[in-house]
């Protein structure tokens, strides 16, 4: 359609020319004729519905083998494996800080008991001295000096006081080393939780398939496909077993041609591989805004989905690259002029029409517009040539002035 229309419009041109050899730019006389907005796309098939099969585990995981896409798989069948030498790196890591630290507990228990037992080797060193100043202390003014009474009687109370402090040792070494092991059971527990998960992801290393169908991968937010090597993050999607039931189109518009895009808008659709053969479909679903689709290419499209109403299960399949013709409108006739005949200045349009070998200015009222033509509603009537192109009409003028 789009060579169509260039081809027509350059034959319109040359053929409205009618003093082109005197003036030396091209005219194009205005006609009315069918309007029509009709916008290509491009996509391929995919399904409307199927089940998605996700990344188990809770950690990022390297896909080390895939089974081949559009394979027919079972239920239970491995589809996918991750590489398990990073996992197992990890997990052995963990256990070593754990030993590692079991080893720092035992240690701190022979620490504590070695502590407590020479507090209890003080402790009856006391006691059998206590005893010893008790059995044989003499407070008689007759038989000892007041001297040696009181040194006798202070070291009774030393006795007592260190007997104290023997108890007070005991029940703060206690303290000391039950915050120590603490400390130590918290960071074991914080490795123990880190093993488990380990050792669940190494227990999560293959992916099954959920159902019987058709395996196909499933595009990330770069467009790109799950692949050996590649990274893939918990909870994310990487394939899905479609509904081979109910296909439908993934289609893109250039988003500087994305004119009036609607859902209903009908489309005729075109498979690469049949391309003889064409199939009908309307527009289910248009994206707000456009975005970019491919890595490292700053084209912007607009993303759209439309059901296809041919279901025919042996050309129809997943994956395979289709191209469309959309139509916005069709079927009405009115004046239209090409767009670059058109110039746009504070909020008013007008064209330049011929007036012998001269062009004067036209203000001109505009409607809607195609890819090539846009419909004029007042301004100009029919026959009435204007130039191909406004700005070059517009450069002469101010030439000849």
């Amino acid at each position: 359609m789009k060579k169509f229309n260039i081809c027509l419009l350059f034959c319109l041109g040359l053929t409205g020319c009618g003093d082109t050899m005197d003036t030396q730019i091209p005219t194009y006389t205005v006609t009315e004729q069918e309007f029509v907005i009709a916008i290509d796309a491009f996509g391929e098939v995919e399904p409307a519905s199927a089940e998605r099969i996700t990344t188990p585990g809770r950690r990022p995981m390297v896909l080390s083998w895939l089974v081949d896409e559009n394979t027919q798989v079972k239920a239970g069948d491995v589809i996918a494996r991750f590489d398990s030498e990073r996992i197992m790196r990890q997990k052995l890591e963990e256990e070593f800080a754990m030993r590692k630290i079991q080893q720092d507990i035992l240690a701190g228990i022979a620490e504590q008991t070695q502590e407590k037992s020479e507090i209890v080797v003080e402790q009856t060193f006391v006691d059998a001295e206590f005893q010893f100043v008790e059995q044989f202390a003499i407070d008689d003014l007759r038989l000892y000096s007041k001297l040696e009474i009181i040194d006798t009687m202070a070291n009774r109370d030393f006795l007592e006081a260190k007997d104290g402090f023997l108890d007070w040792k005991a029940s703060s070494v206690d303290e000391q080393h039950a915050s120590e092991q603490s400390v130590l059971d918290i960071r074991k527990s914080g490795h123990a939780k880190k093993l488990k998960q380990h050792q669940m992801a190494l227990n999560q290393l293959e992916v099954r398939a959920p159902s019987d169908g058709l395996i196909l991968y499933m595009k990330d937010r770069r467009g790109e496909k799950p692949a050996v090597g590649n990274t893939v993050f918990p909870g994310s999607p990487i394939a899905q077993i479609p509904d081979l039931s109910n296909l439908q189109a993934s289609l893109y518009v250039l988003a500087n041609e994305a004119i009036e895009l609607d859902k209903g808008n009908q489309i005729e659709f075109r498979l690469d591989a049949f391309p003889e053969k064409t199939f009908t479909g309307q527009i289910l679903e248009v994206a707000k805004f456009p975005s970019e689709i491919q890595r490292g290419d700053p084209t912007k499209y607009f993303a759209l989905s439309a059901n296809i109403d041919q279901q025919d299960a042996l050309e129809l399949q997943p994956g395979r690259k289709l191209t469309a013709k959309i139509t916005v409108e069709t079927g009405r006739t009115t004046l239209t002029v090409p767009l670059q005949s058109v110039i746009y200045e504070n909020e008013q349009s007008y064209v330049y029409v011929q007036d012998g070998n001269d062009f004067t200015r036209q203000d001109v009222t505009t409607g809607r517009k195609n890819l090539h033509f846009i419909e004029i509603i007042e301004g100009i009537e029919p026959g009435t040539k204007i130039a191909l192109s406004g700005i070059v009409a517009s450069q002469n003028n101010q030439e000849v002035k």
